[in-house]
């Protein structure tokens, strides 16, 4: 502990010396100038940082760079000023003193005006960036100009951030088109039609709540060049490889923007691994949020029974044997009479498969063994999804806004395993009918105060029906005759909800929201197991363990309260949640009062950093998924039950958070949380080599303590970003094993890394990075560890304008083992005809064949090592063209 509070004092330190230069900026009649824009660019005009002056005229830029400047100052109707300004070392503190800037003379010569145009302008609570001065005509999408936009980041999964926080929206022409799924959008669109990326910070879904509602939410919105509006455009891309691999992609975008109407069209088809669903997943399983317009969290899609096993380890395109289709269909059309439509609709048939082969070693008391498994898992989904919202402005402030969405699923599993050299065949179905209604209506009654009432239903029905070609009812219920397992599942779920929320904002800085409701959730399960010999007759025995019939109702009626207060450096929050909760399982009621507060404390400072400590304690109820009083078969030889009933769970939590700098310099962020369960679900394992009983049991006091650690520095002589990371996880639980007593267990993860990153700037630049994972596990019968690594290096050739070469390669190594490492390495051709608008690339994916990838694990009963095969080598030739 001591060594990390040095280390920390030592970052604070070097993060303080940063360069800071600071200033006035006022008229010629030496008043306050606000909101004017300072940028600090290199001597090739590579933006830097920048500010906006605050109210009274003063500005802080700090940066970690030396050397010579350009000091960029303007502002609407002032002429724009140019500084040279230059420093040899860090640390030091430039006074500008007073900048006088000159009322603006627009000339006019021959009719013909000449403007100045603004890279970065603030507006209020949004910071517009002018996508021309970020473009230099090679982006294919908006992504790809968004990564160029300082301040801005792209991950790896196109999400997107501002700062540390995550974008929540992209509108096109402030209209929300895809909601949470809007990769669909950045990594699809066009740039070239782009004029203005707006980041709209404290964002409001709705606009009658915008300065009511506390919101630290940030979005972006997209704004169009005149000529493109209401204009048709998009891009079409065909690639594919030799006729011997066979795999192919086909993308094509249509889209149309205007004031009255966005339509947007994608129509989709590939074999190369790529998963193109990322972007519309948010309407197959949406994420529940606790704001005034929602009610009901955490109502996630039923499911019982997964048949399918993916990889979580690195980039699905590696594992994923696929050949997908996706069309989808967006459109916004707003009548003149306030009123608005919205629909979107998805189609998608999804065939997957994985290859997996592992071994399992077992070894507990007297009990050690072996098995040895060949998978198979190929699946094939069916999605149909159709969302129709239509919403009205009314002109005594408020509004109204409703949707339907239906979803259908139709999921089909073929599994082949060998058990220790025994085949195995697992077919399967299951099918997915869901209906989500909801209701909104706010009503603002003056400019600090709102009040809004949310109504939601949701049912949905997902029956299951599977056989199971194996042994392992021979030793269950000793009959060698019983071959084949036949389980059917009906599973039903109805939600209703309401919920009336007041909103006041009695200044700028001090808000208070409350809120009451009610929410009804119904379950129903029904499950039954049958076995056959293998001429398909039935074989009659006592299946009581295995037939489940339950019924399961919960009521909650809540009442929260949040209450927020800020000052110039200081913030306070305090929140309260009081929950009447009444459950009937299976004609057993059960009901209690249960209180959860929550308390934040928030300090900021350009100087020292910015802290927050936050405590709460809250609690949460156990789902059906563990309270089946009998068994359900799993699959793969696997069986699970639970008779813990309905419970509350409580918890508790503390977290603490410090970070310093800039995210486009220098930075450090570290965070610490501990977690406490009083009650928590664990199991109690029936283990037997040809098959387990998994039962689920609640135990007392489950510890958790995180943390993270990240620091950013940019360094001068190599011109690149170097990131330093680690993190820290330590977790106790108790487990039981064949009906003995609990298991104490300690397992604890610890990370380090570094991650560097050039300019890119010049002709040649990269991204490299490694990590190393160290885990551990410590039990009363026995102890492991061991150590899991990765890294890439990515290098970038800017040959000219129009031709780059991209060099990706990644390294993996799993475990203690002897296993293998894995190493991955793509490049990737890039030749933009700006003529045409067309981008043709030669692309070579896993060029060193690598043909699979081993992973290690451990718990405090057993270690495993599975081997994932491997998309092989492929070369792939591809156009993109927009039009």
């Amino acid at each position: 502990m001591k060594n990390l509070c040095l280390l920390l004092f030592l970052l604070f330190l070097k993060i303080s010396a940063q360069t800071e230069i600071k200033g006035f900026i006022v008229s010629e009649e030496v008043q306050p100038v606000s909101r004017a824009n300072i940028i600090l660019t290199d001597s090739q005009d590579n933006i830097i940082t920048f500010a906006f002056s605050n109210k009274d005229g003063s500005f802080l830029l700090k940066t970690d760079k030396f050397g010579d400047f350009i000091l960029q100052i303007s502002a609407m109707g002032y002429s724009a000023k140019k500084i040279p300004i230059s420093f040899i070392k860090k640390g030091t503190s430039i006074d500008m003193k007073t900048i006088k800037l000159e009322i603006d003379k627009v000339k006019e010569i021959k009719e013909v005006i000449i403007k100045r145009t603004t890279p970065i302008r603030l507006k209020k609570d949004t910071i517009e960036y002018n996508a021309q001065s970020f473009s230099n005509g090679t982006e294919q999408n908006v992504e790809e100009l968004l990564k160029k936009l300082p301040g801005i980041t792209v991950q790896s999964d196109g999400k997107i951030k501002f700062g540390n926080k995550e974008v929540e929206r992209v509108m096109i022409e402030n209209d929300d088109l895809f909601e949470r799924g809007y990769q669909t959008l950045t990594q699809n669109m066009p740039s070239q039609p782009l004029d203005k990326i707006q980041v709209l910070k404290n964002y409001s879904r709705n606009k009658l709540l915008k300065n009511i509602e506390d919101t630290e939410r940030i979005a972006l919105n997209l704004t169009l060049k005149e000529n493109a509006k209401g204009k048709w455009f998009g891009n079409v891309l065909l690639a594919s490889t030799s006729y011997k691999e066979d795999m192919w992609q086909g993308k094509l975008n249509v889209m149309n923007f205007s004031k009255r109407q966005k339509i947007y069209f994608l129509a989709n088809t590939n074999n190369l691994g790529l998963n193109e669903m990322k972007g519309i997943e948010y309407l197959i399983s949406p994420n529940s949020e606790n704001d005034a317009e929602n009610v009901g969290t955490n109502i996630n899609t039923l499911s019982i029974i997964n048949f399918h096993q993916k990889n979580f380890q690195f980039e699905e395109k590696r594992t994923n044997f696929n050949n997908d289709k996706l069309a989808s269909f967006n459109y916004i059309y707003n009548f003149k009479t306030d009123w608005k439509l919205k629909f979107v609709t998805i189609f998608n048939d999804i065939e997957n498969r994985n290859y997996i082969n592992s071994f399992y070693r077992f070894n507990y008391g007297e009990l050690n063994f072996t098995n040895i498994e060949d998978k198979t898992w190929k699946q094939n989904n069916r999605n149909i999804i159709g969302k129709l919202e239509i919403s009205k402005e009314f002109k005594n402030n408020s509004n109204i806004q409703f949707y339907n969405k239906i979803s259908s699923l139709n999921e089909n599993n073929n599994n082949i395993f060998l058990f220790n050299g025994q085949f195995n065949n697992q077919i399967g179905s299951n099918r997915l009918f869901a209906n989500e209604n909801k209701l909104i209506y706010t009503k603002k009654m003056d400019s600090s105060k709102a009040f809004v009432v949310v109504a939601r239903y949701i049912f949905q029905d997902r029956p299951y029906n599977f056989t199971d070609n194996n042994d392992v009812f021979q030793y269950i219920i000793n009959d060698v005759s019983a071959q084949r397992i036949n389980q059917v599942i009906n599973s039903k779920m109805h939600f209703g909800g309401a919920k009336i929320s007041y909103l006041k904002k009695y200044s700028e800085n001090q808000s208070f929201e409350i809120q009451l409701g009610n929410e009804f959730r119904k379950d129903q399960l029904n499950s039954d197991l049958t076995v056959f010999d293998l001429n398909n007759q039935k074989i009659i025995f006592d299946n009581s363990q295995f037939v489940n019939n339950l019924e399961f109702s919960q009521n909650n009626l809540f009442l929260q309260g949040k209450y927020q207060i800020k000052n110039k450096k200081w913030s306070y929050g305090l929140m309260f949640l009081n929950q009447l909760i009444s459950s009937d399982f299976n004609n057993e009621n059960k009901s209690g009062v249960y209180i959860s507060p929550q308390i934040n404390l928030g300090y900021k400072s350009n100087k020292s950093g910015n802290f927050n400590l936050n405590a709460g304690r809250k609690f949460s109820t156990i789902s059906v998924n563990d309270m089946y009083v009998n068994y359900i078969y799993q699959g793969n030889r696997n069986f699970k039950q639970s008779d813990i009933g309905f419970a509350v769970l409580p918890d508790y939590n503390i977290g603490f958070s410090y970070n310093i700098g800039e995210m486009t310099s220098e930075y450090l962020n570290f965070n610490i949380n501990y977690f406490r369960s009083e009650d928590y679900i664990s199991n109690n394992m029936i283990v037997n080599p040809n098959f387990t009983f998994n039962q689920s049991i609640l135990v007392k006091n489950n510890n958790t303590l995180s943390s993270n650690l990240e620091v950013r520095k940019y360094i001068k002589f190599l011109k690149s970003r170097i990131s330093l990371i680690g993190s820290y996880m330590l977790s106790d639980y108790e487990n039981s094993i064949n009906n003995k007593p609990l298991i104490q267990s300690e397992f604890s993860n610890k990370k380090v890394g570094f991650e560097m990153k050039s300019g890119f700037t010049g002709f040649v630049n990269y991204e490299l990075g490694y990590e190393w994972s160290f885990n551990k596990i410590v039990s009363d019968i026995n102890s492991n560890d061991y150590k899991d690594q990765k890294g890439f290096f990515n290098l970038y050739f800017a040959v000219n304008p129009q031709f780059r070469i991209e060099s990706l390669l990644e390294y993996y190594k799993f475990g203690n083992t002897h296993q293998k490492t894995t190493q991955f390495w793509d490049m990737k051709l890039n030749y933009n005809y700006k003529k045409y608008n067309t981008n043709i690339f030669l692309q070579g994916n896993n060029l060193l064949n690598s043909d699979s990838i081993q992973k290690y694990s451990i718990n405090n009963i057993s270690e495993s090592l599975y081997a994932q095969r491997l998309l092989p080598l492929h070369i792939v030739l591809g156009i993109n063209k927009n039009f």
